[in-house]
This record gives C-alpha cells, sequence and structure tokens, in this order.
C-alpha cells in the first residue's frame, strides 16, 4: 500500500485524467465530486507508489510554452464546414487537411449514449465523421483513454491532430514524455469547464420543458446569426424528431456560464489562461473582428454573420500545417493584442465570484430545476435583455456592431493621442 498523493487542494487538478491513463496497475479512476467534477481516485490497494502519476501531471509539472509567433484572422473557404463550425471554421480546415491523408484526429463529442448526450474525447479516421468534433462544448470532455490511442497512433506513424482545452494539451503531452514529428496540437481559448453532471442535469430539465428528449444539443447554432445561439433536436412523447432554436442566455446553464459561475474550481486560477501556449496552434472566436477592423469589407471574405476565427501559431509545426491548408482559408494577417482585447483568457484565467458557491450549492441539495427558478427569478433584466436582442435582424445588429466598432477605435486613437502628448 502506497500513500501517494496527487493534489492537496481542488485548484490544482484540471481533472484531465492523464495520471489515470499512465498508471501501470490501473490503480486510478475519476470520480465525481458531490457536483460532479471528476477528479482521480486512487486503489491505495493496487497502487504501487511508482510516482508515474505524478509526473503525468500536466498541470502542477506544467510543459513548456511560448509565445505566438504569427496571428490570423481566419474562415473557411468551404461553406459547409463554415455552416457546421462556431466561427470561421479553422478547426474543421486543420482537421480535414489531417484526414484526407490517412491520419487521426481527437476532440471534444457529444454522442448519445444509454439515453444522454456524454461529452467526451472521440477518435476519428473519416472526414464523414468530422461533424461530430465540429462545433463548440461548453462542458468538460472527458478524455478517457484517448491519450494511449493517441500514443499507439503515433507510434504506428500515424499523422495525429489532438484538440483541446490547454490543460487536456498539457496532459497529452506529460503523458507522452516525448516530441512527435507527426503529432499536431492545437489548444482553444479556454473560458472554464462546467461539469458533465451539471451539464445532463440542464439537457435532462430542458427536455421536459420541450415535451420530450434531446437527442442532439448545439451550443452555438447559426441559423439565426453568429453567438450564443442554441439548437436542440429532441424527440417528443410521439418519438417524432423536431428542433428548437434558443438564444443561449435565456437558460440558466448558459448564462451562468458565460459569467464564469459553474466551471471547476482550478479554471479560476488556470496557469495556461496567458498570452504563452501549450498547443502547436491555438484557435477561438475572433470576438470583436468588425470592431477591430471597421472598415473591412465583407465581400473579401470574413464576416461576423458567418463567424471569424482567430489563428495563433506557436510553433514550427503549426507554421508548417498553417502552410499545407493555403488556399482553403481567407487568411488575415493580424496581431496578438487585437485579439486578447475580446479574449480575456489570453491574459488571465476567468474571474472567481462567491455566486459560484452559491449556486453549485443549491444545485447539490436541489438540483438542476431550483437553480433554473432561481435564474428566473433573480435575472428577469438579464432575460429582457436577451429577449430583445433575440427580435433585432441579424444585418441591425452586423451594423450596430460596425459602427460599435468604429466609435471605439475613434476613441481608442483619441486615447493613445492624449497619452503621446
Amino acid at each position: 500500500m502506497s500513500s501517494i498523493v496527487l493534489f492537496d487542494d481542488k485548484k490544482d487538478c484540471c481533472g484531465c485524467g492523464a495520471c489515470m491513463n499512465v498508471c501501470p496497475k490501473n490503480a486510478i479512476r475519476m470520480a465525481e465530486d458531490e457536483v460532479g467534477f471528476v477528479y482521480p481516485e486512487i486503489d491505495q490497494n493496487l497502487c504501487v507508489g511508482c510516482g508515474a502519476c505524478k509526473k503525468a501531471c500536466g498541470y502542477q509539472a506544467q510543459p513548456l510554452m511560448q509565445k505566438s509567433e504569427a496571428v490570423y484572422a481566419a474562415a473557411s473557404n468551404n461553406d459547409n464546414l463554415l455552416r457546421k463550425s462556431a466561427s470561421g471554421g479553422a478547426f474543421a480546415v486543420l482537421a480535414e487537411n489531417v484526414l484526407k491523408k490517412d491520419g487521426v484526429v481527437y476532440g471534444a463529442a457529444l454522442p448519445l449514449e444509454n439515453g444522454k448526450l456524454e461529452p467526451k474525447h472521440l477518435r476519428i479516421d473519416t472526414v464523414e465523421r468530422l461533424p461530430e468534433l465540429q462545433g463548440s462544448k461548453y462542458v468538460q470532455s472527458a478524455i478517457g483513454d484517448t491519450y494511449a490511442q493517441a500514443q499507439k497512433d503515433l507510434l504506428d506513424g500515424k499523422r495525429v491532430l489532438f484538440s483541446g482545452t490547454p490543460c487536456q494539451i498539457a496532459g497529452l503531452k506529460q503523458y507522452l514524455k516525448k516530441d512527435y514529428e507527426n503529432l499536431l496540437t492545437v489548444d482553444i481559448i479556454c473560458h472554464g469547464v462546467p461539469s458533465k453532471r451539471f451539464f445532463q442535469s440542464f439537457m435532462e430539465d430542458y427536455g421536459k420543458k420541450l415535451g420530450g428528449t434531446i437527442t442532439e444539443f448545439y451550443f452555438r447554432d447559426k441559423s439565426k446569426g453568429q453567438g450564443m445561439i442554441t439548437r436542440s433536436v429532441y424527440k417528443d412523447m410521439a418519438g417524432e424528431n423536431k428542433e428548437k432554436v434558443l438564444i443561449g442566455g435565456l437558460t440558466a446553464y448558459i448564462h451562468f456560464f458565460s459569467k464564469s459561475y459553474i466551471y471547476r474550481k482550478n479554471c479560476y486560477s488556470c496557469p495556461f489562461a496567458s498570452e504563452k501556449r501549450v498547443g502547436d496552434l491555438t484557435l477561438g472566436d475572433f470576438w470583436g473582428f468588425h470592431e477591430e477592423y471597421p472598415s473591412y469589407d465583407e465581400k473579401q471574405g470574413l464576416s461576423n454573420g458567418k463567424g471569424v476565427s482567430c489563428i495563433l501559431v506557436n510553433t514550427n509545426q503549426g507554421k508548417a500545417t498553417l502552410e499545407q491548408c493555403e488556399g482553403q482559408f481567407v487568411l488575415m494577417t493580424s496581431d496578438f493584442e487585437k485579439v486578447a482585447r475580446h479574449n480575456d483568457q489570453l491574459h488571465s484565467p476567468s474571474k472567481y465570484s462567491p455566486k459560484r458557491e452559491q449556486i453549485l450549492e443549491l444545485y447539490q441539495k436541489e438540483g438542476y430545476e431550483a437553480v433554473d427558478r432561481y435564474f428566473h427569478k433573480n435575472y428577469k433584466k438579464d432575460i429582457l435583455k436577451y429577449t430583445v436582442s433575440g427580435m433585432l435582424p441579424k444585418g441591425l445588429k452586423r451594423n450596430i456592431k460596425k459602427m460599435a466598432g468604429k466609435i471605439k477605435n475613434k476613441h481608442r486613437c483619441t486615447r493613445g493621442t492624449n497619452e503621446i502628448k
């Protein structure tokens, strides 16, 4: 029996599962806490105290991180890929490029298993399965044994693209213990992650309101514009498939996610929320694109309405891969500060609020329905704001954003001139 202790405080664990993957005795399992966040649990009767789990922790022993060498605004030239992507389709282009060369891609998916949507990492090896990994998933994805699968693929000489949150990429790198020329790592700009259980409780409650069971869920649907607009596919009581499109902010889950109230404890002190990045490439939304470039003509290919990605090139491997995709993107050179102005997590972690404990304690004691009632009782102004926003035509909202961008840029330039004086 050993006395291995993986962490003293929950803020020191991101739940990536690298320790579980590396354990030679299968002595570690990922177990849920009182509100559904997963943490490693060691079976001391199986543990031999080798310490492999401690060495594999990419959160406490962080791998090399680098500042970006180049920054781009980007969008796929393929309308089909663009339509199914949350923003500009950058991930889809990169993944398709790898898959068409007999490679494999790992990423977060929401498959339906035993009547529930299971946020988990999957391995795909065909372009036909790419839609499973497209789109944002605002919930923690279970790594499972995908680190071990990826290592086998790498040793077999396959080209591997592994995408995930920065802490998941760090976990992969620590698990692998060495660099591979045939590995491309892609980290996303991450705000933080709610637990799987909290998400599934949301799905169950929302399904009841719709009068059925949700079988597919998209956090970002573009049918009514770009932004946090959700789409649910559900089976009603008669067994018929139906759809519901709804502004995400009208739900407790999405609203509290956007306010950073329901993340893992470690997300509020995340060492990867920084201008230094752990992946070969960093992908995210280029929020505020038209604020930064108010005179940009959408006919040139980049449109907030269709989605614009930001791509941060962090390594030579990332640079070489992007060059291989030339012609599949509309690419425009940008700079780090323009992207970071609208993505706070490129400078610092999400800010902690005491409301986190209040909401999660309510969930623990009374369930998600109580959280939903609390939201509708205490956030009426926010609900009204989202409701009114949903009534505005897409074109009008885009024009308002462009106008706001011009005003902000003018103010920024004026302020800069005054500072110089």
